[in-house]
């Protein structure tokens, strides 16, 4: 596993989706509290003590079905958000083969129902408006009509 920076993990992650175009990118991110703490598994104590010590980080990994493909990535709590947004736009513009959902009767129905409701109220609410544009025109003066040429 190689250990990467974050701006190379999502450069060779999005390499990794390119030569995986039909096949899986497995993703995981856990919370990673120092190479210490983790050679502390069963002392539970020994292992919060080194664990307070450090910084929170997480541990970002990332692999596919191919031979030599793993990638991993340490960041830190203060990059994270960063970090996120950057993985999400990544994974969106790669996730482009998926299919879309079909939708039953009932979610179909559903829909229609709803866009009417919508149509229905903006019709209200519009119906509203030019009642109180009307109001409006009343407490004017009355125009003069123009006398057209003969």
């Amino acid at each position: 596993m190689v250990l990467l920076q974050e701006s190379e993990f999502l450069v060779r992650l999005t390499e990794l989706f390119g030569l995986s175009r039909s096949g899986t990118v497995y993703l995981g991110m856990k919370r990673f509290c120092g190479r210490k703490a983790g050679l502390l598994k069963r002392k539970a104590k020994l292992k919060e003590e080194a664990a307070a010590k450090e910084e929170p980080r997480c541990l970002v990994r990332a692999r596919s079905n191919r031979k030599k493909s793993k990638i991993s990535c340490i960041v830190y709590a203060k990059d994270l958000v960063r970090f996120q947004l950057a993985l999400g736009n990544v994974m969106r513009q790669q996730m482009d083969g998926l299919k879309t959902r079909e939708k039953t009767k009932e979610e179909r129905h559903r829909e229609r129902e709803e866009k009417a409701e919508k149509r229905k109220a903006k019709a209200e609410s519009e119906g509203e408006k030019k009642e109180e544009k009307k109001e409006v025109k009343k407490d004017q003066p009355a125009k003069k009509a123009k006398k057209g040429k003969k």
